[in-house]
């Protein structure tokens, strides 16, 4: 195959194999929030959309992924949403190829590609991390201190990962360094968006919350990832001359994706850029490669838009029929669709943003194991509407005769002398309060 040519093929396989059904519940409220830059042209001062939101100053650090992703939906909808996502990863790994074949043969520098998008594509998604990975692999190839720059600003405007950006893109000079360093203060909200990252990151650390995101990440679930640190191990080690700052720059961001699964794009972005390619068999380096990206085609759920097994869908859509107006009470990973369904008619109780929710998270969280702080909770808020999503029955003590039953949860948090079961699906219930909707009828449901 022409070396020219080699490229554009990676850029129409990755593209292939990632391309595929919404999976951030991330993504509608950042949607709803480019929505509303646009239509407000400014920034949001404070949260706009949740109801228990400490109305504090919100540092949206992602405005510059908001605004392109809501003019991008405006054009292709959610479901050319799913194939952008395809070739945002794409994009990703073919310059990271580009540049791995300046210093390796090409066909283990094709292997290595291809392995990093297969260990990548288990979190990579359309979110504004996935955006921070392809920086990454801009700011290790950019040469001029310009250019660096650029990448250094754009980034922190995009994701608070842009932290990273004075150690990755310093190239072993102090001064750039410091000169990339300034550089994260042409933001909006200027040293706020350098410090909120970090104030972020002891939130996480306190336990106050938990996020799968901010987990750390397991050998058992995420195997590429622990096979590509070991294999960098094992290339450095037989490297004649170490060189210190290349395995510096991939601890770092190993240490990173280890700690928390949120990073790993950021380390599978970086690794062939990196790590010091062996020689190997052309045909078992193109095999190998074939093999990774059929693996990730193979695995990937390639419907068009949002999936209604994760989303409730048509649930919502009931609700929207019903022309019922309210509070609505969610689960947090239901906020952004509802966010992006209802606002500004409705506002939703909370959503995926965790740092605007200190006060609000530990009383929640009491207030689902306490019947007398969950009613109060509710009042406190206001719902008269709730999306739920179904969990697990629940040991409750009968207070008639003092035995424990087993109920379902949407009968001990939603009862039916006070709550009407509006419409259902696959991902969740809607519910309406009876004594604000006088005279409501339970309509045709959707099965689950």
């Amino acid at each position: 195959m022409p070396r020219r040519v080699l490229p554009f093929v990676l850029f129409l396989l990755f593209s292939l194999a990632a391309f595929g059904a919404i999976r951030s519940y991330d993504l509608f409220w950042q949607l709803a929030t480019g929505r509303w830059i646009v239509e407000h042209r400014a920034l949001p001062l404070t949260d706009p959309f949740a109801l228990a939101t400490e109305q504090r100053e919100w540092i949206d650090g992602e405005w510059l992924y908001e605004i392109p992703l809501y003019a991008v939906h405006s054009v292709v909808g959610l479901e050319g949403l799913s194939i952008v996502r395809g070739m945002l990863a794409a994009l990703i790994f073919t310059l990271a190829f580009l540049h791995a074949r300046r210093e390796a043969e090409t066909p283990v520098a094709v292997l290595a590609t291809a392995v990093a998008f297969a260990g990548a594509m288990a979190v990579l998604d359309l979110r504004p991390s996935g955006v921070a990975a392809l920086l990454v692999v801009l700011m290790l190839s950019a040469k001029p201190l310009w250019a660096r720059v650029l990448i250094a600003v754009v980034w922190i405007n995009v994701h608070p990962s842009a932290l990273l950006a004075p150690v990755v893109g310093a190239q072993r000079r102090i001064r750039d360094a410091l000169i990339l360093a300034a550089a994260l203060l042409l933001n909006p909200h200027g040293w706020k968006a350098i410090v909120a990252p970090i104030e972020l990151t002891m939130f996480v650390r306190s336990g106050g919350f938990v996020n799968a995101e901010w987990l750390p990440s397991p050998p058992l679930r995420f195997p590429i990832l622990y096979v590509c640190i070991a294999l960098a191990v094992a290339a450095f080690a037989k490297q004649p001359k170490r060189d210190w700052w290349r395995i510096a720059l991939l601890a770092m961001f190993a240490l990173l994706a280890v700690r928390h699964v949120r990073n790993q794009p950021l380390f599978f972005a970086a690794f062939p850029m990196l790590v010091p390619l062996p020689v190997l068999r052309p045909r078992i380096a193109y095999a190998a490669a074939a093999a990774a990206i059929a693996l990730i085609a193979i695995t990937t759920d390639h419907r068009l838009g949002v999936p209604p097994e994760r989303f409730p869908v048509h649930a919502v859509a009931q609700l929207k029929a019903s022309g019922l107006r309210g509070n609505i009470y969610n689960p947090d990973q239901f906020g952004g669709y509802l966010i992006w369904s209802f606002y500004p008619e409705r506002r939703v109780l909370i959503d995926g943003r965790n740092e605007l929710y200190r006060a609000f998270i530990p009383e929640w969280q009491q207030a689902r194991e306490d019947g007398r702080k969950w009613n109060a909770v509710l009042r406190k808020y206001r719902i008269d509407l709730a999306v739920e999503e179904y969990r697990n029955p629940l040991r409750v003590t009968n207070a008639a005769t003092g035995k424990v039953e087993l109920l379902p949860a949407d009968q001990v948090y939603w009862p039916r002398t006070e709550w009407l079961l509006l419409a259902k699906d696959d991902a969740g219930m809607v519910f309406a309060r009876k004594a604000a909707f006088p005279g409501l009828s339970s309509p045709g449901r959707a099965g689950r």
